[in-house]
């Protein structure tokens, strides 16, 4: 899905790969928030039309809390750090799968008392999407060359 293979947290438990994380761009009374998440269930909904069959897939979340009091941003490192313990009590559990980024968590050191239950959130790459630092230059297919004869 959008070039990422997802699983749910129970299936990713003990695995070395973990694709259960998710990120979607929401909205609170705040208003623009980001939320975050791991896959609790998936949910794939067929329904008829005229044309053909409709699959929608649903993906179950119970969110991170996005405000400040369980998520800030670190402007300095462009990194996101989430309290893992504070749920987002006003939520809808459910989001199409086709509007998430997969991301993954990463706990801080447990010598670092002051980030005890903060990890910080990821964002991955989607499949085929390679960074590269090379400027592309255009360089025509093919070039046309005039004469006057």
């Amino acid at each position: 899905m959008n070039g990422y293979k997802f699983h749910t947290h129970a299936w990713s438990e003990g695995k070395k790969t973990i694709n259960s994380g998710v990120h979607v761009n929401g909205l609170t009374e705040e208003g623009d928030d980001d939320f975050y998440d791991v896959i609790q269930h998936m949910y794939e909904v067929e329904y008829n039309s005229s044309t053909s069959n409709k699959i929608v897939v649903l993906f179950y979340c119970d969110w991170f809390d996005p405000s400040t009091r369980g998520a800030r941003v670190v402007s300095k490192y462009g990194i996101v750090d989430i309290l893992i313990d504070r749920r987002y009590v006003p939520f809808d559990p459910f989001t199409i799968a086709h509007n998430v980024q997969q991301v993954y968590y990463v706990p801080y050191p447990t010598s670092r008392r002051d980030k005890r239950g903060w990890c910080v959130a990821i964002q991955m790459k989607h499949r085929g999407c390679i960074d590269s630092n090379d400027v592309e230059v255009e360089v025509p297919y093919q070039v046309d060359e005039m004469s006057c004869d």
